[in-house]
């Protein structure tokens, strides 16, 4: 065989470039080129249990915090709070993770903090008092706030540009698993009369319960050992020669070959990096999302996911509660549900003050959730099909107007059932999120990417937040108002929409400022 570097000596460059050309792609190039197959299952799968386990950690304590009770003496104040403490927790860190996700990578980011939240949350299950359970619950919200929004970052950044949103939509759809998973766990362990000493206290029902919930998340971590850091990351932190090693290695998971069989040997960039170091450069990015062509996609994402979050989670924190109550109830079924929480809250200021505490849920709670989460889980599964026939906006905005107007009324209609079932389509909302972030985790560019998906998630945590803490400050007495609130503003939000930027132009403006996608 000839040698190249014989033309190379003889001075014939371009016959030596013909007989054995270097391989140079630029990086969507060669992105491309690695295919879709077993690695990329497994990221959706992984990123799928890590957002299953952020919502179980979120949400958990609704199902727990009713058997508690009497325990931990709560009142719906205390409620509220305990079911908020995780958001607030979130929103606290969000802007912390978001920095540490651009800095130093988003598998960095998301392993210990999942491992740690783990340990945080298990501690909370041995909480003798309220103020002991808001302060772990806090905590545990502080490290699961590290991958709430930087797994959407990675799942995008670890897929095709034609493969994202299909691909965020799926492992979304593993969120309404913990929509089944949480209520069967606590149908099977909560109505339970057992327990037992541990590590010198008393296990009841609920505190085993905190357990288990964190089994999705130690999993994920278990996996995230063995996954790549995202090549996308790699590329706008440290360069194409960090890159390309894990595009070869994501060549060869899915095709079944070597990584020295990878033909791309070389990545073009078209751009120059913008690498802005340490905090300063952090606090530099985020200023750069408040400006023009981000500042509009900024304004309009955040304000629509405070309105996925405030129904979605805020309401949802409470439906335990909510249908405990009418379970519980012995009135007509001609009665709203907001008649029944009223009536509820009125007989028991009337109660004797040395009347025994009951905190008996009904067991009828269980499976009526578990019948939410298959919805939930159906609606997902339809944006997977649907988000790329029908288009995200349409989609987003399609859902959240439906909520909207079932969360009005579910307050009004005075049948129990029909109330359940407008209750369950206005928790679909939450399935909008995983469309939204679809939308928006394509203009911003990589180095913005998981600071203002987590501001964009701390925004929208905080509307769980709200919504939690308005819910326990008005259900009692204006029930009625409080879902007129929630319904007009989830619905009205939509019209934001039609003010969404294109694509394509913000990242074109991005893109001639040196930033990559």
């Amino acid at each position: 065989m000839t040698d190249k570097n014989k033309y190379i000596k003889d001075g014939d460059a371009e016959s030596a470039e013909k007989l054995n050309p270097v391989s140079e792609h630029s990086f969507e190039d060669a992105f491309e080129q690695t295919g879709h197959g077993k690695l990329n299952h497994l990221v959706l799968f992984t990123s799928g249990l890590i957002m299953l386990n952020v919502s179980m950690e979120s949400v958990g304590m609704s199902y727990a915090i009713t058997a508690a009770e009497c325990e931990l003496k709560l009142t719906s104040k205390d409620k509220g709070l305990v079911n908020a403490a995780a958001f607030i927790g979130i929103i606290s860190t969000s802007f912390l993770w978001g920095y540490l996700g651009d800095r130093i990578g988003r598998r960095a980011v998301m392993l210990p903090a999942i491992l740690l939240s783990a340990v945080f949350s298990i501690i909370s299950s041995f909480s003798t008092n309220v103020w002991m359970l808001l302060v772990f619950r806090f905590f545990t919200g502080c490290l699961i706030s590290a991958s709430s929004a930087t797994v959407y970052a990675y799942l995008g950044e670890m897929h095709a540009n034609s493969k994202r949103a299909a691909a965020i939509a799926w492992s979304s759809a593993f969120i309404s698993f913990s929509f089944i998973i949480l209520p069967g766990l606590a149908w099977l362990i909560i109505p339970g009369k057992w327990s037992f000493t541990f590590a010198y206290m008393t296990i009841v029902p609920w505190r085993a319960f905190v357990w288990l919930w964190c089994a999705p998340g130690l999993v994920a971590a278990a996996i995230l050992l063995f996954l790549p850091e995202s090549p996308r990351y790699l590329l706008a932190a440290k360069g194409p020669d960090a890159a390309l090693p894990v595009l070869a290695m994501m060549y060869a998971w899915n095709s079944g070959t070597s990584a020295d069989d990878f033909a791309v040997k070389k990545l073009i960039t078209g751009s120059e990096e913008i690498k802005t170091g340490g905090f300063a450069g952090a606090v530099k990015n985020v200023g750069l999302m408040f400006r023009v062509p981000l500042l509009r996609c900024v304004f309009i994402s955040h304000i629509s996911m405070f309105a996925v979050f405030m129904v979605s989670s805020g309401l949802y924190v409470w439906v335990p509660d909510i249908l405990n109550s009418i379970l519980g109830s012995n009135a007509n079924r001609s009665i709203t549900i907001c008649q029944i929480i009223r009536d509820k809250f009125i007989n028991a200021s009337l109660s004797s003050e040395l009347a025994s505490c009951q905190s008996e849920v009904s067991v009828a709670v269980f499976p009526i959730s578990m019948s939410m989460g298959a919805v939930f889980a159906l609606t997902y599964l339809a944006i997977g099909f649907l988000i790329n026939k029908v288009g995200r906006k349409t989609l987003y905005c399609g859902i959240m107007f439906i909520c909207g107007i079932a969360t009005v009324g579910a307050a009004f209609v005075p049948e129990g059932i029909a109330a359940t079932v407008l209750l369950i389509i206005s928790l679909c909302s939450g399935c909008a999120a995983s469309i939204l972030a679809a939308i928006a985790v394509d203009v911003f560019p990589t180095q913005l990417r998981a600071m203002a998906m987590c501001v964009m998630y701390m925004v929208g945590r905080t509307g769980a937040a709200v919504g939690s803490n308005f819910l326990g400050a008005t259900l009692d007495l204006h029930c009625h108002e409080a879902f007129t609130v929630f319904g007009v503003f989830t619905a009205g939000s939509t019209i934001l929409m039609v003010f969404w930027p294109n694509p394509q132009s913000v990242r074109d403006e991005m893109e001639a400022k040196g930033f990559t996608y």
